[in-house]
Parts: structure tokens; C-alpha cells; sequence
């Protein structure tokens, strides 16, 4: 029964299509269906099909029938599909010909399948599946019976994209882009559990509401014509709609690796986003040689810099408080990973600052709890990957030579559209659906048992 059905599917396009003026599979069949039925009824009734409709049979059922694009088929057509339909060794209605002619398959089905599985079992090793790697891994069933020449590069590419799937057959491999996401280990999934479980038991749902969300970040400003013109290149990405004849020609070519993150021809902004109770604040540091990224200046930014943006967002969203509580990742500057906990000079600004770390939420004395590759699940990374978005979309650059301060404006810019227009369920309201997300994807981080949450 199974093979039935999947065979059904495969033909259910020829099934009901076919040429301009032609009868269709279907139709033909309900062609004999008639015939069956009208010499049922002959032969219970006593009486001919003329006696009972005033036609013959073929022609009662050609009325019945219509043919691709419109019309009726002729009663002389219908004795011809009734004749075919009667002689031994013709194919059934219903189903393709045993024979369609073309040339014969000069690959096996075993073949294919077993390319399919050594390309599935290389992606699994984590080695790129490609036609040398089988070959080389099955050399006699790469072997062409034919031609006894190896199977070709094209001829294998088809059997990866018709027969090779990563969890479901019927989501067949694609030669795409890989996401912009980092790759999670095994090694990582316990850990990210352990986050999702500490947070769900230690952390209620009003103290992540209160959580201040911080994230160092930089942009790159070129100023020269030929690094914006790289940085434009790395940004197309490696796959790329282009003439066969101009391949190797200018945008067509991959940009330098080092387009998007040398430093060199460019002016380094740092900037980062304070997000609290589902309000923004982009914060951008225009003073020559200011960072973000290193344990004495991440402490001086909550010591001096935080207490007044607060301040500010404090006024602007009539906030009765400060939220006095620093969530944030588990980088150097951050958290001293060898003895796990917070970094001393970073623990010292915040004290300086008024402020406490989430990691000791819970009465947690260490940082053994946080995962160090949560970047899915913070709910600030999701504000920065929509800054960068609009920064490359809706409020792009305008200038080449893009100052500090022109920089600064495009990001206030987005601050307040973020803020008071971004929104499915109404203006303003992404961000305040987002600051109540982190027990939800804390939920199904844990259920997912670390897998990486679907965006």
C-alpha cells in the first residue's frame, strides 16, 4: 500500500495535465469507468444505452468528458481509449508507460543511492560532500557501467540535490549560502541547558524585564574608495548572480577576508546598545581612541557613561526606577573564564557605578552557569542584528567619507525606530515584546536540550 501512494504522488501532475486538445490520464480513466458503468446498467435494466440516454455509448460518454484547454472529445476517441484500454501487454490507465522512451539510465538506482549516503555520511564527519571526496571513498561504484569512465561531477551534483537531505527526504540539499550563525558543538549543548535551567529557577520574570543589556560592538567607516568598494564586495556574499563569460570580473570576485574586519583605510566607532524593559539607547563613542572592548574601558563605561544614559531613557519612557542589574555575555572583559567569575576590573565599575551582575542572580557566587555561546538566545543580540540591518537598509550611509558624527545621527535615527515605529502588533511595540522573551527562550532552550533556537 505504501508504494501505491507514493507512486500516486509522483504522478499526480500527468495525472491531470495534458496537451492542448488532448484527454488527460484522468480523464481517460473515468472514459472506462463509464463504459464499465453503463453496461452494468444495460445489463440490470434489460435496455440499451440508446433506449436509456438517446446516444450511444461513446458518444454519452464523450459529454461527460473534456479535453486539456476545453472541448469535448469525440465518440470515435473514446472507442480508441476503450480498445487500448482492453488489449493484453498495453499499460493501465492511471499510470506512466513502462517504456518512455529516451535514452536508458546509465547510473543504477543502487548507485545513486549510494553516492546519496557516502555524500550524507561526509557532511556528517564534517567534510565538505563533494564528487572527488566519493570518488575517492567508493571508487568502483563511481565507475560509469557504461562508459567505464567515473561518473561525472554534474551527473553526482543531481543525486545531491534530488536524494540528499539533512533531516527530512522531502527537504532535498540545496547549494546555498550557509546562515550567518556560529556552528554549535556538542560540547556546547549541556552547557547552554544549564543557562536555560539556572535562569528558569533563579530569575523571575520581572527581574529579566529589569535586566540592562549591554554588547560591545564597533563600525568600520572606510575612507577610502577602495575599502568601502571591498566592504560592498564581502557584503554581496560568496554566491552571486553573474554572466558565464564575466565570471572573473569585478564584483563577481570574492572581496579580501579581511574586507569586513582589518581595520586599516577605516575609522573605528565603537558603540553599543543598552536595552531595559523593551526600550533602546545606542550609545556611540566618537572620541578618538575610545573602546569598548577591553576590561579597564567596559568598567569605565558602567562606572561614568551607563548611569547617565539610564538617567536619560529614565525621563524620555517616565520610568519611576534605574534598573540597576548589567545583563551581559561571557567575554574576556566581561568574566575571567579561567576562574569563572566576574573580571575584576569590570566587577569594580560596576560596585562604582551602583550596579550588580546578572550572574549573581540567584545567590550564584561564580559564572559556572553561563554558557559562553548563547548568541541565539540574548535577547540584545536580536536588537544589535536588527540595528545592523537597518543600518545597511532603511538608514544607509550617505557619504563616502562617513564621519564619527554622521555615524552617530544614523544610529539615532534608528534608535527611534526602533523605539516608536517598529512593530508587527503596532508602532513601538517589537521591543517591548522582545523584553519579555528571555523565560520563553529560556523554555525552549531547555526543551530543544541546546539545539539553537529557531528564529
Amino acid at each position: 500500500m505504501p508504494v501505491q501512494t507514493k507512486k500516486t504522488f509522483q504522478l499526480k501532475g500527468k495525472l491531470t495535465t495534458a496537451p492542448q486538445g488532448k484527454l488527460s490520464i484522468l480523464e481517460k480513466t473515468k472514459a472506462v469507468a463509464f463504459e464499465k458503468a453503463i453496461a452494468a446498467m444495460e445489463k440490470h435494466l434489460g435496455k440499451s444505452c440508446w433506449e436509456l440516454t438517446g446516444q450511444g455509448k461513446a458518444d454519452f460518454t464523450a459529454g461527460h468528458l473534456r479535453a486539456e484547454g476545453g472541448g469535448r472529445p469525440s465518440g470515435r476517441a473514446i472507442k480508441a481509449i476503450w480498445t487500448k484500454a482492453k488489449q493484453d501487454g498495453q499499460w493501465s490507465l492511471g499510470e506512466a508507460p513502462a517504456n518512455q522512451g529516451g535514452r536508458p539510465p546509465q547510473i543504477t538506482k543502487g548507485q545513486k543511492q549510494a553516492i546519496a549516503n557516502k555524500a550524507m555520511g561526509l557532511k556528517e564527519e564534517l567534510m565538505a560532500p563533494t564528487p572527488e571526496r566519493v570518488r575517492i571513498s567508493m571508487p568502483r561504484t563511481s565507475i560509469n557501467k557504461t562508459t567505464k569512465e567515473f561518473i561525472s561531477n554534474s551527473s553526482m551534483q543531481r543525486v545531491f540535490k534530488t536524494m540528499c537531505y539533512d533531516e527530512q527526504e522531502d527537504d532535498p540539499w540545496q547549494f546555498r549560502n550557509a546562515p550567518q550563525q556560529d556552528c554549535l558543538t556538542q560540547e556546547d549543548f549541556p552547557a547552554r541547558v544549564k543557562t536555560a535551567d539556572h535562569i528558569l529557577k533563579n530569575v523571575t520574570k520581572a527581574a529579566a524585564w529589569n535586566f540592562v543589556a549591554i554588547d560591545p560592538c564597533f563600525a568600520l567607516l572606510p575612507m577610502l574608495e577602495g575599502k568601502a568598494e571591498h566592504m560592498k564586495i564581502a557584503a554581496m556574499g560568496n554566491k552571486k548572480w553573474m554572466s558565464k563569460k564575466s565570471a572573473r570580473k569585478g564584483a563577481n570576485l570574492r572581496a579580501p577576508h579581511t574586507a569586513k574586519s582589518q581595520k586599516e583605510a577605516c575609522k573605528v566607532v565603537p558603540w553599543t546598545p543598552v536595552f531595559a524593559r523593551g526600550r533602546l539607547k545606542l550609545v556611540v563613542l566618537t572620541d578618538k581612541g575610545a573602546k569598548l572592548t577591553n576590561s579597564d574601558s567596559a568598567a569605565d563605561f558602567v562606572r561614568h557613561t551607563l548611569p547617565g544614559v539610564l538617567a536619560s531613557m529614565k525621563k524620555e519612557w517616565k520610568w519611576s526606577t534605574i534598573p540597576r542589574v548589567v545583563l551581559h555575555d561571557k567575554a574576556s572583559y566581561f568574566v575571567n573564564n579561567k576562574r569563572d567569575c566576574l573580571n575584576d576590573n569590570f566587577a569594580a565599575g560596576l560596585r562604582a557605578g551602583g550596579f550588580t551582575s546578572w550572574v549573581s542572580c540567584g545567590g550564584a557566587s561564580d559564572c559556572k552557569w553561563l554558557a559562553g555561546h548563547l548568541g541565539d538566545f540574548y535577547l540584545h543580540e536580536t536588537v544589535v542584528a536588527h540595528v545592523r540591518r537597518l543600518l545597511a537598509t532603511k538608514f544607509m550611509r550617505k557619504a563616502l567619507k562617513e564621519t564619527p558624527l554622521e555615524f552617530k545621527a544614523r544610529m539615532l535615527k534608528v534608535e527611534k525606530h526602533m523605539n516608536y515605529h517598529m512593530g508587527r502588533n503596532g508602532p513601538g511595540q517589537a521591543l517591548l515584546q522582545l523584553g519579555e522573551e528571555m523565560h520563553q527562550r529560556s523554555a525552549a532552550l531547555k526543551r530543544l536540550q541546546g539545539e539553537r533556537l529557531p528564529k
